[in-house]
């Protein structure tokens, strides 16, 4: 978190283009590889409060650790691929590209 904080762009994306890529040993099944991006696409996300009202409830916020780099990772605001590369043991990292989508 702190290490991106300072490439947050001032507002999140209204439409985005995410492309993580998973650099490691292993060529992942594809279930995998999606199921693998999962937490770090809904930290990409800008926390948002639920509308949730119940009784002496406190009111809950959907992501509320996203670092607001897009809106949601929903297909309406984000066109996201995940791309599994095969690589030495040494060379192993995920790399996220963030690019707004205009018009």
């Amino acid at each position: 978190m702190a290490a991106a904080l300072h490439l947050r762009p001032p507002a999140p994306f209204e439409r985005a283009k995410v492309i993580v890529e998973r650099h490691s040993v292993g060529t992942p099944d594809k279930d995998n590889l999606w199921g693998s991006a999962k937490r770090l696409l809904d930290c990409l996300t800008t926390p948002a409060l639920l509308n949730v009202r119940t009784e002496g409830a406190r009111q809950r916020t959907k992501n509320k650790r996203g670092l607001g780099f897009i809106i949601d990772d929903a297909p309406q605001y984000a066109e996201i691929e995940v791309i599994g590369i095969k690589c030495k043991r040494a060379e192993q990292r995920t790399v996220v590209t963030i690019r707004e989508v205009v018009g």
